[in-house]
């Protein structure tokens, strides 16, 4: 039971519902038809949550529940884009004020601050229109009216709280015509409701399975309706004015005659304004006098619309492929001509969870297989598998030659399980070493190393110091090849040249007759050189 609710708990539930909105937030841009049909909802509330997640992620969990509620407000607002991120930020924002000074929270408490996040974004927008999110969140506020005054559980709480959305929900097309025309509910409403999801998600520990049916693009079923876009206030335009000469009661009031679609937001000492204008200029010099002006965007959205359009039609995603962390353009392409997506990485330039997280939803598919090709990577492609599930397999693989084995392992027929356990037996067969240079003396067992000394190094293998490189070359392979190795593959790094590299394996083939040696441009920083035997 959950009768109070302290700051381990609060940042628990926030960081949950980051979580689930970064698996669902493409379900939510599908939906997305209201006020424009430009398919960016889902990204908005995500970009929204990501900024508050960037304030709170590294927060002590036993700071007070008021303290990290501000800190989440502060970062929800900074990073809110979209009608729809602005007033989950509000919502967000009545949270915090609603937890102000307070160390712990009663379950009455939390449930009051949500209805404060409900009223908070209720003021912030101009003209509400029913079906919209805001419907959903007077539908959420009215039917757990009676919960709040008995249930001392906040799980149950937010159990309420979950249904009565969803009944609010399932209103929304009879609310607004363009929603019924399309066949699908409100994009912000749903992104609501998956953010109350997530919170519980976060606060009980248990993933709820989300059963949210997958539908054809939003453009195309307005497309086969025969319905032609057009709009009067083509530029959705947002700002942060801070410090802010006025209140936002008063900047509403001076910009209702400008635009429409108008959220004016308040955060500590500054004011996000949201607006679709016909003349954006104007309004960014009326925002000037009121004080300085921050985070400006201004698109155009009937070329977001025909892009997004374009990117539907032509960009489908794939069911299943390879996420592979590299770092040096000639491992890039590499990994790039074998189908895999790549995000830049490698030893002393780990990715974190957050830039992978990125990679997999600006690429090419639905699932992932990743590649970590460092075992300081493993980690957080172990934390991103906790955010996103089943999108993510990992197959651990330590270095990009061993990557590389368990990519040309894949099979595109082949299922998520087949596939990672042939990529994790490839790795067995291939042994790999590389060559550095030593940044400081120091001891590595029963080696003795100096600053600027080549060490070979390799798997269960003693560290080879030298004083030159072709030396520490010859070492590695010493350790790496065997009678029976094919194979031996050489990839240079930023600082080697492909002649001397040449240069090296030419004397290299006069020794290892039996193998054939291959030359690659690899290109990474630190490793003058990569060898693989196979």
């Amino acid at each position: 039971m959950y009768t109070v609710i302290d700051g381990k708990l609060f940042k628990n539930m926030l960081v949950g519902a980051y979580q689930l909105m970064s698996q669902k937030y493409d379900i939510i841009n599908q939906l997305n038809v209201f006020p424009v049909p430009d398919g960016d909802t889902g990204n908005n509330m995500l970009n929204t949550l990501r900024s508050m997640y960037s304030m709170i992620g590294t927060m002590d969990e036993n700071e007070p529940v008021g303290i990290i509620a501000e800190k989440a407000a502060s970062g929800a607002i900074m990073g809110a884009r979209g009608n729809s991120g602005v007033i989950l930020s509000q919502i967000i924002h009545g949270l915090a004020k609603g937890l102000h000074g307070k160390k712990t929270a009663t379950c009455r408490q939390m449930s009051k601050a949500f209805q404060y996040g409900i009223l908070y974004a209720y003021r912030a927008i101009t003209t509400p229109v029913e079906g919209t999110i805001l419907s959903v969140a007077r539908g959420i506020a009215k039917g757990t009216r009676e919960v709040i005054r008995v249930e001392p559980d906040f799980g149950k709480v937010l159990e309420a709280a979950i249904v009565a959305g969803e009944e609010a929900l399932a209103r929304t097309p009879k609310q607004l015509k363009i929603l019924a025309d399309a066949n699908v509910v409100d994009a912000g409403g749903q992104g609501l409701v998956f953010f109350l999801i997530g919170c519980l998600n976060g606060l009980t520990g248990k993933v709820a399975d989300v059963d949210v049916k997958p539908m054809q693009p939003v453009i195309k079923r307005l497309e086969a309706k025969g319905e032609d876009f057009s709009i009067d206030y083509p530029y959705c335009t947002e700002f942060i004015i801070s410090p802010c000469k006025i209140g936002a009661r008063e900047v509403r009031k001076q910009l209702m005659s400008w635009g429409e679609s108008m959220i004016v937001a308040e955060g500590d000492n500054l004011v996000k304004v949201h607006i679709h204008a016909r003349k954006p200029g104007r309004v960014l010099d009326l925002a000037g006098s009121w004080g300085i002006l921050h985070d400006i965007k201004c698109d155009n959205m009937i070329d977001q619309f025909h892009k997004n359009k374009a990117r539907q039609e032509k960009i489908a995603k794939k069911p299943l492929g390879i996420l592979a962390v590299v770092s040096g353009k000639g491992w890039g392409n590499i990994y790039t001509k074998l189908g895999c997506d790549v995000v830049s990485g490698g030893q002393s330039m780990n990715p974190s969870v957050q830039e992978l997280s990125d990679a997999m939803e600006n690429g090419h598919y639905e699932k992932y297989i990743i590649l970590p090709n460092n075992k300081n990577i493993i980690l957080a492609a172990k934390q991103l598998k906790k955010w996103v599930g089943d999108k993510v397999t990992i197959v651990e693989s330590k270095d990009p030659m061993q990557g590389l084995a368990a990519a040309m392992a894949f099979s595109k027929d082949a299922s998520t399980e087949e596939n990672a356990a042939a990529m994790t037996e490839s790795l067995g067969e291939i042994t790999t070493g590389m060559v550095t240079t030593a940044v400081r003396d120091s001891k590595i067992g029963d080696t003795i190393i100096h600053k600027d000394d080549f060490m070979a190094m390799a798997p269960d293998h003693k560290v080879i110091t030298s004083k030159d490189l072709k030396s520490a070359f010859f070492n590695l392979l010493e350790q790496l090849v065997t009678d029976d190795t094919e194979v031996i593959s050489v990839y240079y790094g930023a600082d080697l040249d492909e002649e001397t590299c040449k240069a090296f394996v030419k004397e290299a083939e006069t020794k290892y007759e039996d193998a054939e040696f291959e030359v690659y441009e690899g290109d990474q920083p630190l490793y003058p050189l990569f060898v693989s035997a196979e």
